[in-house]
């Protein structure tokens, strides 16, 4: 099973190209808002909370090796013979239910997919998922919410390092009345009682504190981030330059790769904005300056990519069709529509897995040129967690079950359970080719339950069959993430944010959709600030800037 990142519509203003990627709780929260119980939500009572130990698993030795950086191992095939790590299954039998969220479209289910009723083979339980897809998630948790008939593993979209909750008034809150604190199970050495919990590293476990306690398992991701994906085939047949060294030159490449009659543009207006805003040295979401926080839709550069973007939409190097709701942006790459796209590193995979053009596919990055030149611009760094999951209140005995099951889920790339887990079972719903799995319908279909999103192994750089594109893909990380830049406030929360982050973004959205088509002028954008500060941007700053200080 290839990821489908479970976000929303992509939004251009983030530090990200996502809008599921600002600051969850960490070890330092919103002074002051309580949980309603009787631990306070506060900065000193989170970073008392005593994470798991960080215990790594000592498998598979990776062809090219991560560092401390963020940088991820990378496996140019899959171990060969994998070993099994569980002698038996970890549940004990019963029903367990989850409410997760899938990218992809919903699977058969259960009674019409032997991939499900294999996986509740392996975990000896009935596994009730109610799988929804990410567009329908924020109401589909509302109702789950309002209802308060909740499963024991909740995924809701937006548990993620935005820290929205789905709009609740009260994350923290909400949390302590309904979620199990998972201290007394996981924190410190009780986590070796789940080695491949203790796997996962610690900067994602600090990411699910609330309240003084662990209130989730992580989904933990790399920090490499979002890339502008380069279709290397197409630079290579249309001789354009790779790599361009300023803004001049990068204007060059999307004259030199556009033509309409072919269907061709350089990429979306999206990605034109996205890219164009590392160039000029764009926040990476807020920018922190002697203890004021500034957005980056408030900045000067900001202002100057969106007069560049502007122009280059002007020249026609814009797919015409960028701002059509759920625009197919990933078929337009990988058909050639576009030859530019920034994605999730996770995409990477997917991208030869989909693709269209035959065994001359290729596929690179292109790091943001400094604006004028001399040298590469910083990308903007991604948190570590991709989202967590948080257990309905029950006894000890029901909560270690359930972590039972989340251990077996977080086997670690290498093993037998890692690859049955996102591939299925061989001869069924894969094929091994070139030393990694390749799908077939059935494997495609099947295997996208979601469950990845209820917990996860660390993540590996690993293109299925394709040792050449993992080893660019990791030393594309590796060129990257040692200039980097974090959002600052990555490890703190903001209950203004977590509430009105939807509607705050949609001002910004609006706004430069509106000038990147022409339907306003440039000049429009000093109201969207003022409309945005208004709403409640000048709120969440200050919530932030408190705790900052």
């Amino acid at each position: 099973m290839l990821e489908q990142r479970p976000v929303p519509r992509r939004t251009v203003l983030s530090g990200v190209l996502t809008t599921t990627a600002a600051a969850i709780a960490g070890p330092t929260l919103l002074a002051g808002c309580t949980d309603g119980g009787t631990t306070p939500n506060t900065a000193t009572n989170n970073a008392d909370v005593k994470l798991p130990t960080y215990t790594p698993y000592a498998g598979a030795k990776p062809d090219f090796p991560g560092n401390a950086d963020g940088l991820l191992d990378a496996f140019s095939g899959y171990p060969n013979p994998a070993p099994q790590v569980f002698t038996a299954p970890p549940g004990k039998g019963g029903q367990v239910s989850a409410f997760v969220l899938t990218g992809s479209p919903v699977p058969p289910a259960v009674d019409q997919n032997p991939f499900w009723q294999e996986l509740n083979k392996r975990l000896n339980v009935d596994l009730k998922l109610t799988i929804t897809p990410s567009g329908d998630m924020p109401v589909k948790f509302a109702a789950l919410v309002a209802g308060d008939d909740l499963p024991d593993f909740i995924v809701p979209a937006l548990f993620t390092p935005s820290g929205l909750g789905a709009g609740i008034a009260n994350l923290p809150a909400w949390l302590s009345a309904k979620c199990q604190d998972l201290s007394p199970y996981l924190s410190g050495d009780a986590a070796k009682e789940y080695p491949f919990l203790a796997n996962i590293p610690s900067a994602a476990w600090k990411q699910c504190v609330y309240n003084g306690g662990i209130y989730g398992l992580p989904v933990p991701r790399g920090v490499g981030g979002t890339l502008m994906f380069r279709r290397d085939d197409l630079f290579a047949q249309l001789k354009a330059n790779p790599d361009p060294a300023s803004y001049a030159e990068f204007r060059d490449v999307c004259k030199a790769v556009t033509d309409p009659k072919a269907s061709r543009w350089a990429a979306t207006t999206g990605a034109l904005m996205y890219f164009v805003q590392q160039m000029v040295g764009v926040p990476n979401r807020w920018r922190l300056d002697g203890g004021k926080l500034t957005h980056a839709a408030e900045t000067e550069q900001f202002r100057k990519a969106l007069s560049d973007v502007v122009q280059l939409v002007k020249d026609g190097y814009a797919h015409p069709d960028s701002n059509i709701a759920n625009a197919p942006v990933k078929k337009w790459f990988n058909a050639g529509n576009t030859v530019l796209n920034p994605d999730r590193y996770t995409a990477w995979p997917q991208y030869y897995a989909e693709n269209v053009a035959g065994p001359t596919f290729d596929i690179g990055g292109m790091r943001p040129p400094r604006y004028d030149g001399g040298g590469f611009a910083s990308t903007w760094q991604s948190e570590p967690t991709n989202n967590f999951t948080a257990l309905k209140k029950a006894d000890a005995g029901k909560i270690k079950d359930l972590l039972a099951i989340a251990n077996w889920l977080a086997a670690p790339f290498g093993t037998q359970e890692w690859l049955f887990r996102r591939f299925g079972v061989e001869g069924t719903h894969y094929t091994m080719s070139n030393g990694g799995p390749a799908q077939t319908q059935a494997g495609v279909t099947q295997t996208v339950l979601g469950i990845r999103y209820i917990v996860d192994a660390p993540d590996a750089i690993f293109i299925p069959g394709n040792a050449a594109a993992t080893r660019k893909s990791y030393e594309y990380q590796k060129s990257i993430i040692p200039s980097s830049v974090k959002d600052p406030t990555v490890g703190y929360f903001s209950d203004a944010w977590s509430r009105k982050r939807g509607a705050l973004d949609t001002i910004l959205n609006t706004y430069q959709t509106d000038i990147l088509s022409g339907r306003k002028p440039l000049s429009a954008w000093d109201d969207a600030v003022k409309e945005w500060r208004q709403s409640g941007g000048d709120e969440v700053r200050g919530q932030f800037q408190d705790q900052l200080a």
